[in-house]
């Protein structure tokens, strides 16, 4: 069945272009081949590339200039560009032998050049099309840095956002990038990315920038729809750069030295050491640690409060344990730990490229090497290999073959600040990590030392953990391996016709070993914990053997896509058309696997065995467990897709355009029935160039456009199935096997869909001094996966709720992308301005707490649906100020209240219209974007970003007295407390209360969630200066064609922010990065 709706299908598509074909036949005049060679000023044949005007048809030159163009219109114009060529029309006027064509040759500036958009099927002129997209240049790319090439879009590409510090609820996510804002609740939030026409499947940070010729973001329904099911969350396309014929030998040479600062923890807000003792002291002596300290004496105790139990006790008499704790008071160790484990981060990025070409082959070879490391020493090698080679057998005919290899190796670093904690108290401020000489000095992490030690009789291997050296004895290893290779087949028959055939493997495996020798903390608590005391004798049974623990896992990825492609361009007197029709069968597969082996010793290679299975008794609390790290195998997953799809775009006196794009996808994924695996999605739009009419006769804005698209694409989570799923395991008392089923089947489950609409406006002013895009768009996405309630009792599972396609969304904005260029004389000035706005929420969710705000209660970093409200959203308690005791004041009833509880119900049953709570606004900006410039002078430029959000809050971290209690996290803010009356006045920092005060938790929890703490989060950022120094050839112009060394800094600083916390909105609770600083250099040769 879906072989013969496929096969018809096609039949159709082939059908419809050959008859467009057959109309422009009859109406096309003679065809001829045609001959002729391009010369410059001195009469020396040149590189150009010769178009004929208005079709896709084009050649190159060779060497010395001659070319070759047959099946060419006797009435054509040609079209003769390059690098170094200024642009030339030349009738053809029925002539085979154009003899020699001279043409004049300059430097053209970067600004002159139009970077073509590559969808991922065809290559278009981006003001020719009705979709939305955009086009990143490779000089735009090298304006940053950083190695991931995904992050070189930010603040250069309208509508597209990186959602910093935000979660969504799908495990599939891992950009934090969202174009012209979400399409989906909880499926899968990235873009779909796509590398050299395949949907890309590897980890992102394989591709090499330096690889990178151009990068295209499809942002509408129109642009994306050509991906169907796979393309509602935007895609964005990158091609690499491509081996060309004629091409003399060139060497690009690239290479980048980049210097981070390390972070500050001192950032993080935390309490003074003599506040933080203060509030132990306090704690003991009310009991807090009592129950601990008899019923629990394994669990250890901070410095402080080991002082204060001593001096208790009568161990330590009153005058030494307050010198000991006046010792602890005036240290802090924010400047100490920045100093032992913090370091400036070192990149190092270095590239080379070859290539060439003559009349029928073309070449590339490129390598990319990158070592980073980072601030805590962890550190990453990654070498990229690639090879392209394009050839031509005979004309019309073209073979390009080509693979790319990526190796990287990370290890792992020091632990971070937040990583060290006593027992389950955390952000002690007064612990030392290491002694007067630099030796690292031990934290009691899990246990007390006393305690184990009087149980394991001194026998038990040392139990405390060194943060400053335990991660050179707990080494994590992770290596990727990434293989891409791909094949491409390309015809051209019958004057208009191209058929292109496409394959492309990629296998990518990554295997993590953790070694952790005996002198790491992880190897001596296990052990320790599974040891054996014989209190008669004194012996130790080890039931996991000494020696090193080695952990092991291994995932592995491949994917094959197989695409048939019939490409049509005609054009013929008034009219054009271009249209593509095809097939793509994707297959994407996975497995994995892991083991633990202990008693390791690498040199001589020797492990031991262990019993996994049975359970034995810990030797601290007496719990049984098992030995951890039993062999696993995971389950291997096959998706496969199939997808037939055709766009057709049709021009009228080049003013008037129509396109229009179907698509229909199926899969594995979806559905028992036809209409549920398959899913059909199309596009339509129009454009109008307003300025070629007659009637227009304005001189300000010479060149005006129209455009309007409508569509539909989808989205598609590979996580889910409409069949049931079910785990099994081995019975621990039968040893026999069995299956829960822990999802039932889902066969009414489909595909995600996004529908949106895009109107634009595209104009010139004047001499093209400025230019600029203005769109709106609207969006909706519908049959979105939500939980939605089912009879569990039909089949005897344990929930309540199903995955369905039950829920809706929607959204609109504006993108405004505005340039100019050649401001000024001596020094000119480019500049570019991007606006973006949107606004989503949520029309349609089932579940309970979708329907009460109160669900919004929080920093609105992750995603909740409620209707009506973003799916970043923050709500607070309504302030009331303090008291005059220092208690935080909500409202109930609309009246000032201190009956947490009470308010808290409130604001759960009443929701807004009780004031115990308030709506604040989205934790995402409503208007973001950046105003880029570029100034040059003579050889010399200077570019900066300036970026900027607006319209978004952040909560701000504070103190929380439940918090502090019982986990030991502080804040700086408990200097600011209420502490007499009169306070209230200035501050809004509660007082300081012990859990015994009513409704304590609650207090905690109301202060922390009220809109005093609720800030603005509107920011203005330098983002990144590029100072970039080009050395003339002059008399070196045989040796190399450019030669540039550049600085830049990125991350450069705030210069404003609405807050007057001095608080990053970005990085509220964590540190921020860096600011960087690079060096580096770019040669062609």
């Amino acid at each position: 069945m879906l072989i013969q709706h496929f096969k018809t299908s096609k039949i159709i598509l082939i059908l419809l272009l050959l008859t467009i074909a057959g109309a422009a036949q009859n109406t096309a005049k003679v065809y001829i081949t045609i001959k002729g060679k391009v010369i410059n000023e001195a009469g020396e044949g040149i590189p150009a590339t010769i178009l004929v005007k208005g079709t896709h048809k084009a050649t190159a030159t060779d060497a010395d200039g001659s070319f070759s163009l047959r099946n060419v219109s006797a009435t054509a114009t040609l079209v003769i560009s390059g690098i170094n060529v200024e642009p030339l029309e030349i009738a053809v006027q029925g002539r085979s032998d154009l003899g020699m064509i001279k043409v004049n040759t300059k430097v053209i500036a970067d600004k002159e050049i139009t970077v073509p958009a590559n969808t991922g099927y065809q290559t278009v002129n981006p003001n020719e099309v009705n979709g939305s997209l955009v086009v990143i240049d490779n000089k735009t790319m090298n304006e940053q840095v950083d190695p991931n090439i995904l992050k070189r879009l930010d603040g250069v590409t309208p509508g597209l956002l990186f959602n910093i510090g935000k979660t969504g609820n799908n495990p599939q996510n891992t950009t934090n990038i969202s174009i012209r804002g979400l399409s989906t609740i909880n499926g899968p939030l990235d873009p779909l990315i796509v590398l050299d026409n395949f949907i890309y499947e590897g980890d992102i940070n394989n591709i090499n920038p330096n690889d990178i010729e151009s990068i295209t973001v499809l942002k509408d329904a129109a642009a994306t729809s050509i991906y169907g099911a796979r393309g509602g969350n935007g895609v964005i396309v990158i091609t690499s750069k491509k081996a060309r014929f004629n091409q003399r030998f060139k060497i690009d040479l690239n290479s980048t030295v980049t210097v981070t600062d390390r972070p500050s923890p001192g950032y993080l807000k935390q309490m003074s050491s003599a506040d933080y003792i203060d509030v132990e002291q306090y704690i003991f002596n009310r009991g807090y640690f009592d129950d601990q300290v008899s019923s629990q004496p394994y669990q250890p105790l901070t410095p402080a409060v080991n002082i204060f139990l001593k001096r208790r006790d009568g161990l330590l008499s009153a005058t030494d344990s307050a010198a000991q704790i006046n010792a602890l008071k005036s240290f802090n160790n924010t400047s100490e730990f920045e100093q032992l484990f913090y370091k400036k981060a070192v990149l190092e990025q270095y590239a080379l490229s070859l290539s060439g070409g003559g009349k029928n082959i073309a070449w590339l070879l490129s390598g990319g090497y990158n070592r980073n490391v980072n601030y805590l020493n962890a550190k990453d090698q990654k070498a990229n290999i690639r090879v392209e080679n394009t050839y031509r057998p005979f004309k019309n005919f073209e073979i390009r073959a080509g693979l790319n290899y990526t190796n990287d190796n990370n290890t792992n670093g020091s632990v971070d600040y937040s990583g060290i904690s006593v027992g389950n108290r955390s952000s002690v401020p007064y612990l030392r990590f290491a002694d007067d000489k630099g030796n690292a000095l031990p934290v009691s992490a899990r246990y007390s030392k006393a305690y184990v030690d009087s149980i394991g009789q001194g026998k038990f291997a040392d139990w405390d953990y060194y943060p400053l050296t335990d991660y050179k004895h707990d080494v994590s290893t992770k290596k990727l391996e990434d293989y891409v290779s791909n094949i491409e087949l390309n015809y051209s028959f019958l004057h208009s016709f191209q058929l292109s055939v496409h394959y492309q493997y990629e296998k990518q495996l990554t295997t993590f070993m953790r070694n952790a020798d005996e002198q790491s903390y992880y190897n001596r608590n296990l052990v320790n914990s599974f040891a054996d005391v014989d209190p008669a004798s004194g012996s130790i049974n080890y039931i996991i053997p000494q020696g090193g623990i080695l952990q092991t896992t291994a995932s592995g990825l491949r994917s094959q896509n197989f695409r048939s492609q019939l490409n049509f361009t005609r054009e013929w007197g008034l009219h054009a058309v271009s249209a593509i029709a095809g097939t793509e069968i994707r297959e994407v597969t996975g497995d994995g696997n892991g083991a633990t082996v202990y008693g390791y010793n690498k040199q001589p290679l020797t492990y031991a065995s262990v019993d996994f299975y049975n359970y034995y008794p810990t030797s601290v609390t007496g719990d049984y467990e098992n030995i951890p790290g039993s062999p696993y195998v995971t389950a291997a997953t096959a998706n496969r897709f199939v997808s037939l799809f055709a766009n057709v775009s049709y021009q009228y006196k080049k003013r008037y355009s129509l396109s229009g794009s179907v698509r229909k996808d199926g899969s594995n994924i979806f559905g028992l029935k036809t209409n549920d695996k398959w899913q059909p999605l199309w596009s339509a739009g129009a454009g109008w160039v307003l300025s070629e009419e007659p009637f227009y006769k304005s001189t300000i804005l010479p060149w005006v456009k129209l455009r309007v698209t409508y569509g539909a694409s989808g989205n598609v989570d590979l996580s889910r199935s409409p069949l049931p799923i079910a785990y099994t395991q081995t019975n621990y008392t039968t040893n026999f096997p069995y299956s829960r089923i822990i999802t039932i089947n889902n066969p009414e489950l489909k595909w995600e869909q996004s529908r949106q609409a895009n109107f634009a406006l595209d104009f010139k002013l004047g001499k093209e001094l400025l230019t600029g895009t203005v769109e709106y768009y609207l969006k909706a996405g519908t049959n979105l996966y939500a939980e939605t309630p089912y009879d569990y009792t039909t089949w005897g599972g344990y929930n309540s709720t199903i995955i369905k396609n039950v829920a809706d969304m929607k959204g609109h904005g504006m993108d405004v992308l505005l340039h100019t260029k050649d401001i000024g004389n001596v020094i000119q000035w480019n500049s570019t301005l991007i606006v973006s706005y949107n606004q989503s929420k949520t029309t349609k969710y089932y579940s309970p707490s979708s329907q009460n705000v109160y669900s919004l209660l929080g920093g609105g970093n992750t995603i909740i649906p409620v209707t009506g409200k973003p799916l970043y959203g923050i709500v607070a308690f309504t302030w009331g100020g303090l008291d005059n005791e220092g208690n935080p004041q909500g409202y109930l009833n609309r009246k000032k209240s201190i009956d947490y509880a009470a308010i808290i119900d409130s604001s759960n049953s009443k929701q807004l219209s009780g004031g115990a709570i308030k709506y604040i606004g989205a934790a995402t900006p409503a208007v973001f974007g950046s105003f880029i410039n570029a100034f040059r002078w003579k050889q010399l430029s200077l570019s900066f970003n300036i970026s900027y959000r607006f319209g978004y809050y952040f909560k701000k971290p504070v103190i929380n007295y439940d918090a502090l209690i019982n986990s030991g996290i502080g804040n700086s803010d408990y200097d600011k407390r209420w502490q007499k009356p009169g306070d209230e006045l200035t501050t809004s920092v509660p007082s300081f209360v012990y859990t015994d005060y009513p409704q304590f938790s609650n207090r905690s929890f109301f202060y922390s969630n009220a809109e005093v703490n609720i800030l603005k989060a509107d920011n203005v950022r330098l983002q990144y200066v590029n100072i970039n120094y080009a050395l003339s050839p002059g008399k070196w112009k045989h040796i190399f064609q450019a030669f540039q060394v550049y600085v830049n800094a990125s991350n450069v600083g705030i210069l404003w922010r609405a807050n007057k916390e001095k608080l990053d909105p970005d990085y509220p609770n964590s540190l921020p990065a860096g600011r960087s600083y690079s060096i580096g250099l770019r040669a062609t040769f």
